[in-house]
């Protein structure tokens, strides 16, 4: 079933179904619903020929790529989609549609980035789309490890998509209190208060727009670190990642709250673990992949590895055929306890006929390596090495310790807290960082610039512990191990957090003094006639195409109407109706019905698109009465009679319709529309309606 036809259209145009899509929907559905049954030939057909009646139509060749697309013609899909953008080079389905070709062929980047443009592309009210394309966004920037991009758009997803159950759950399994993500990962940023307000394009609800908003605020005012933590947050929202880390670097290096600088620092850390960032990073994973050549002789050593305890939290699915473990090797001790310790080596997945060892250890991975070829060697091929940023859950494996053996769990939480504490205390500290320019952390303190670094990476730690931290059973309930205090680190460092202090003084340059507004109101043709249209705003022009009318200088009226209805759209003044009634009015006078009708269709489809059809009667009446105008009765007793149908108890709609018949002498139809409007006098109680329909009807009768 179709639209209704003042719904918003299917294709994401945001303008109302009726205006864009409906003539020729039907049979795009007709040829999606032969594609469904398996005619694929017929279905195909049906759109060669639709495209071939609307060639000038965007959606119909999106709609016709799409069914290529799905009938597996991909090349001839891409081809077709290209005939869309000679029409419209921003289309947003087809920047949709192509995001969703790349990605098919493993173009994780590439389908970002035509994701994110046809997210921009697309209007605001398109929210099944948009729904859609942020979800797709979420997806891909998960697999790249951008969790902050991910969360922001799978949110975003969401609010644009409020019924959706599945978006909801898949936010709160990712993002919600129960994740193992890290918090500084998975919490919700939000823009901190600047010392200069920032443009309004920060609210437009398009990241976009509000990182060029804040661009320009940081050129304009470079000393505000919120300015800059702002810009920051907003590109790691687009998964910029690079340039976000350089704007939370300016960010931290301006700032005097250390709570901020902790907040900004731990993010930037968060951005080192996506995709492309591993040179920032401290933390880089080490992995290995090996072909499996017999499945059951290396099930055979994992057998083994169970038996010797080598491994930690298998998990394996038998019907996908995957398996997953952590495998350790025993620590040393020198007391014989009966609590035994492992470490981690490496982290092991077998899926899809593929080995994969990793970790942050590459001797660990490299020794497990060589074991597994050592034991089974013709059951896996050769090794291929790569590196790339660490899991969150990778981040604090290296302080953490697993039971291989004990009977008591207090004694094997005290060893995984001693030896937490051994890794914080007596290696990490000296372990020259990335994140404080190659320093140690030992050494940081001393530096104003390192310390608040410092600080930021010991709450990135932290949190990483929190979330990868062994969990046991505690009265019915699964909870975290507390493994180490962070705060005897900090004091260790000397890096406690310290209150803000006095703020310093911003410099933020003087405003330009406003040009004094024009009073169009006290200027004369001449002087109307000689403004600068082009740099004039919607509204100047509007003031200036009343003072026109005034004036009664109707052909500088009309040319300021053209100027209005060129300007960009304006959110905050939507209605041009003002501008398109000029316009119609200016045809009509000289005869040029035709024209005045084109106005009044291209009103009204920016009415629909960009002020929720508010104005829809106004152009439906114009329209009508044009109809009637040019002899063409029938059509304008359809767009009064959808307009009634639309407005059943809105009186002056009658009285119109009727005063518009008799001004074309159609008698009949006239006094049809009053007997109608007597109708509905009397059901709503409207004597002044009544009255009015009794004199038309008497008119009517008379003409007839």
């Amino acid at each position: 079933m179709p639209p209704n036809p003042y719904d918003t259209c299917p294709c994401g145009s945001g303008k109302k179904f009726k205006w864009c899509c409906q003539p020729y929907f039907e049979r795009i559905e007709q040829a999606l619903d032969l594609h469904h049954n398996g005619q694929h030939e017929s279905a195909l057909r049906t759109m060669d020929s639709l495209a071939s009646e609307h060639p000038t139509y965007p959606p119909v060749w999106g709609y016709y790529a799409q069914l290529l697309y799905m009938e597996g013609q991909v090349e001839k899909a891409e081809e077709v989609l290209e005939k869309a953008f000679a029409l419209q080079p921003n289309f947003p389905m087809g920047l949709l549609l192509k995001g969703v070709f790349r990605q098919a062929e493993g173009e994780i980047i590439g389908a970002l980035l035509l994701f994110r443009k046809a997210a921009d592309a697309y209007d605001p009210q398109a929210h099944s789309q948009l729904a859609q394309v942020y979800e797709m966004i979420a997806r891909n920037e998960i697999v790249l490890n951008r969790v902050v991009a991910a969360r922001a758009a799978l949110e975003r997803a969401a609010h644009m998509n409020p019924a959706d159950r599945e978006l909801r759950e898949q936010f709160q399994a990712l993002f919600g209190a129960d994740s193992r993500l890290p918090n500084c990962a998975k919490k919700k940023y939000a823009f901190r208060p600047t010392v200069k307000p920032v443009d309004a394009a920060a609210a437009t609800g398009k990241f976009s727009d509000a990182k060029a908003a804040f661009e320009k605020l940081t050129a304009e005012v470079p000393d505000d670190p919120a300015g800059w933590f702002n810009l920051g947050l907003v590109r790691a929202w687009l998964g910029e990642q690079p340039t976000a880390l350089a704007a939370l670097n300016k960010s931290v290096e301006l700032e005097w709250d250390d709570a901020k600088a902790e907040e900004a620092q731990a993010l930037a850390e968060v951005l080192k673990c996506g995709q492309g960032m591993e040179g920032d990073s401290d933390y880089t994973e080490y992995r290995a992949y090996m072909p499996v050549r017999d499945p059951e002789a290396l099930f055979g050593l994992i057998r083994a590895w169970d038996q010797e305890r080598k491994m930690v939290a298998p998990q394996a699915d038998q019907e996908t055929g995957t398996f997953s473990c952590m495998l350790v090797e025993e620590m040393p001790s020198l007391l014989d306890t009966g609590t035994v310790m492992g470490r981690v080596l490496a982290n092991v997945t077998i899926v899809g006929g593929l080995m994969r060892l990793w970790g942050t250890d590459p001797d660990g991975v490299k020794k497990m390596v060589a074991e597994v070829r050592d034991r089974v060697t013709l059951a896996v091929g050769e090794p291929v090495e790569g590196t790339g940023p660490a899991q969150f859950g990778e981040i604090c494996q290296a302080a953490l310790a697993y039971p291989i053996r004990t009977s008591d769990i207090a004694e094997a939480e005290a060893k995984l807290r001693s030896n937490a504490e051994h890794h914080f205390e007596s290696v990490w500290i000296h372990a020259p960082l990335k994140a404080l320019s190659g320093t140690p952390p030992l050494d940081a303190g001393g530096s104003k610039l390192l310390r608040k670094r410092l600080i930021g990476a010991i709450r990135f730690l932290q949190d990483n512990l929190d979330g990868a931290a062994p969990r046991k059973q505690v009265g019915g309930q699964v909870v975290p191990i507390q493994v180490y205090d962070f705060d005897r680190l900090r004091h260790k460092l000397n890096v406690e957090l310290q209150a803000p202090g006095e703020a310093p003084t911003i410099a933020v340059p003087a405003e330009a003094k406003p040009a004094a507004p024009r009073d169009f109101g006290k200027m004369n043709a001449a002087d109307l006639a000689a403004l600068p249209v082009a740099e004039l705003t919607a509204g100047e022009l509007e003031d200036a195409m009343r003072a026109a009318l005034k004036l009664d200088a109707r052909d500088l009226a009309v040319a300021f109407a053209f100027a209005g209805t060129a300007k960009p759209a304006d959110p905050a003044k939507p209605d041009r109706y003002p501008f398109y009634a000029v316009l119609i009015t200016g045809a009509a006078s000289e005869g040029n019905t035709d024209a005045a009708l084109k106005h009044a269709r291209e009103g009204a489809a920016f009415d629909a698109a960009h002020n929720a059809g508010k104005r829809a009667n106004d152009y439906a009446v114009r329209k009508a009465q044009l109809f009637a105008k040019t002899g063409d009765a029938e059509s304008a007793a359809k767009e009064f009679d959808d307009l009634i149908a639309r407005n059943p108890d809105e009186g002056k709609f009658y009285v119109t319709a009727v005063e518009t018949m008799l001004s074309a002498r159609q008698g009949a139809k006239a006094s049809a529309f009053a007997e109608r409007g007597l109708e509905t006098a009397r059901r709503t109680g409207n004597r002044d309606l009544e009255g009015a329909c009794r004199e038309l009807s008497e008119a009517a009768k008379r003409l007839k």
